[in-house]
């Protein structure tokens, strides 16, 4: 519902109907602040959910409260957040509003009586109701005992992380990557290529990724990054989800320990990561499985 609510064309909400200008701006200091995006929308549902039954707008009977504003923006793409609050908050009601029109439809239709939809329903609650047992046992695994544990485990006295300076030039085909790596392989400046035909954000840098370690790339990308030395350019394109890549490493770092605080975050990540994993596992080895009838599964001909 969410997917095909937000590939259509943005809707015009009046603004003084569904509260925005108030929330927004409200918003705005501190999410000018915040750097990281992730933690801007954070920022942002979590302020919201400070009045969670707050309705901000009634689509016909159905309303739409604080509390749905904010898990919509927690499920929306983390690169809306450079788009400012008040477009964030409005792209979330888009989405709500899309989906109570096409709820009460449904209702018109018959939808809500019917089994299969029903059905559907009971498999929908399901997987929510799981989802959110996974992360409150997640949550109850990040403590600061747990966190200053593994801290003092995995990073305390150990060398920080390597990092390398990038610059990358993303094409379209691999015709075209494979075309102005040898041109830069023949003597084209690099920075000057990503200019003038890069898709990347980065091409009016020059495709400059500054000093990055190999955890804020894809995989493909960080294993072709991080294998060449300064000076070099991958000798072939690397297909990623965006295009094909063309990279070029300027430099190498080992960065000092990172402190607690800088660790934090992904600290608190591989503890909830291994609750999860720990506590299903568990649970699959007590549980008591009742065999029911033979699936009637269709036979291939």
């Amino acid at each position: 519902m969410l997917s095909l609510a937000l590939a259509s064309p943005v809707l015009t909400i009046p603004s003084h109907a569904a509260g925005a200008p108030d929330t927004a701006q409200s918003l705005a200091p501190t999410l000018s602040l915040l750097s990281n995006p992730a933690a801007t929308t954070a920022a942002m549902a979590n302020h919201l959910d400070r009045d969670p039954d707050n309705v901000v707008l009634t689509v016909e009977t159905l309303p739409i409260t604080q509390a749905d504003v904010a898990n919509v923006i927690r499920t929306l793409p983390v690169s809306l957040a450079s788009l400012g609050p008040a477009e964030i908050y409005r792209r979330a009601m888009d989405v709500l509003v899309r989906q109570d029109v096409m709820v009460l439809n449904a209702r018109k239709l018959g939808l809500d009586k019917d089994p299969a939809v029903i059905q559907k329903g009971k498999a929908a609650f399901e997987r929510v109701l799981a989802d959110e047992w996974l992360s409150r046992q997640a949550d109850a695994a990040v403590t600061e005992a747990a966190l200053h544990a593994r801290y003092d485990r995995d990073i305390a006295g150990k060398p920080g992380p390597e990092e390398v300076r990038a610059r990358v030039i993303l094409t379209a085909t691999e015709a075209e990557a494979r075309a102005l790596i040898e041109k830069a392989q023949n003597g084209a400046d690099f920075a000057d290529l990503a200019r003038q035909f890069s898709k990347d954000p980065t091409a009016s840098d020059g495709g400059d990724l500054g000093f990055i370690p190999i955890e804020a790339v894809s995989p493909e990308v960080g294993s072709a990054m991080f294998a060449l030395a300064p000076g070099q350019i991958t000798p072939y394109p690397v297909h990623g989800m965006a295009g094909y890549f063309i990279l070029r490493v300027e430099g190498r770092r080992q960065r000092a320990t990172p402190t607690f605080d800088e660790a934090r975050d992904k600290l608190a990540r591989d503890l909830r990561t291994e609750a999860v994993k720990d506590t299903v596992t568990s649970l699959l080895k007590e549980i008591k499985f009742v065999p029911g009838t033979k699936p009637d599964i269709p036979q291939a001909r």
